[in-house]
């Protein structure tokens, strides 16, 4: 998993480092692009460290807060070379829901977080906790 990281970085331009415990994603001025996540241990660190890709090369990256972290978890099952275990699937929830009650939170200030419309893959994200893992044809 550490080595589709590397390729990933290589492929798409973008420095890796070990300096945030949560994750994040940059961009620098003059165009250089770095996420900063910890080295990857295990499925819940790989697939953090492709959401970080996601919020630099995937689609729908200047969406507000919560579409945008919806769609960098998106882009990060999309490309992944494994198949989610339920673990994995809880942790990407719990984040979502911190996300959203980020925004729940928030919703006094003069131009509050946007909560996205309910047919939007925030959602359905939301939801993946309960699916089943896809079984591979014998």
């Amino acid at each position: 998993m550490q080595d589709h990281i590397e390729e990933l970085c290589d492929e798409y331009g973008i420095e890796m480092n070990g300096n945030s415990r949560r994750g994040r994603a940059v961009r620098w001025r003059g165009g250089r692009r770095e996420i900063s996540v910890l080295p990857i241990r295990g499925q819940v660190s790989y697939f953090i460290a492709l959401h970080e890709l996601g919020h630099l090369v995937g689609p729908g990256r200047s969406a507000p807060r919560l579409e945008s972290e919806a769609n960098a978890w998106l882009w990060a099952l999309s490309v992944a070379a494994v198949e989610p275990t339920p673990a994995t699937r809880r942790s990407i929830v719990r984040k979502l829901g911190s996300y959203l009650e980020w925004a729940r939170n928030r919703q006094y200030r003069r131009v509050p977080p946007r909560i996205p419309e309910r047919d939007h893959v925030f959602w359905q994200l939301l939801a993946i906790a309960d699916e089943q893992p896809r079984r591979e044809a014998a």
